[in-house]
């Protein structure tokens, strides 16, 4: 299973005090969403003068697409800034613990999780083939 849940609050720059490019960011931002999330998976909203985007979805594989868009911001949108969370039960080297990804002016780094990690046994008892529920 690929378990991801991100949010990013988008901005142009770290300045952020233009209307109007903070606009004409959100649409080049909109219209990049309806070709990489095809799904359906993400919600934008403006609301008291910030933009925010949040997605989170479960699927049967790894996919890039959803750390594809936070490299897409850090590029377009610097002044942003978010966090995205990924399971990966797939993942060999890191399959019990979540990776944070951590967005902030323009630059993405990979941080370690202390919250939910280790997966078992923080989130899921380990697997117990006699157990009858």
């Amino acid at each position: 299973m690929f378990e991801f849940h991100g949010w990013i609050v988008l901005r142009y720059h770290t300045h952020d005090t233009s209307e109007d490019l903070q606009d004409k960011a959100y649409t080049k931002f909109v219209n990049y969403l309806k070709v990489v999330d095809s799904e359906g998976l993400s919600n934008i909203k403006r609301r008291n003068g910030l933009d925010s985007w949040v997605i989170s979805g479960l699927h049967n594989h790894c996919t890039s697409y959803v750390l594809e868009i936070y490299k897409w911001v850090s590029e377009n949108l610097p002044g942003s800034y978010g966090l995205l969370y990924i399971h990966n039960d797939e993942d060999i080297e890191d399959n019990n613990k979540f990776i944070v990804w951590k967005l902030a002016r323009g630059i993405i780094t990979r941080e370690t999780d202390s919250l939910l990690s280790p997966y078992i046994p923080v989130v899921e008892d380990e697997y117990d083939p006699n157990r009858r529920d």
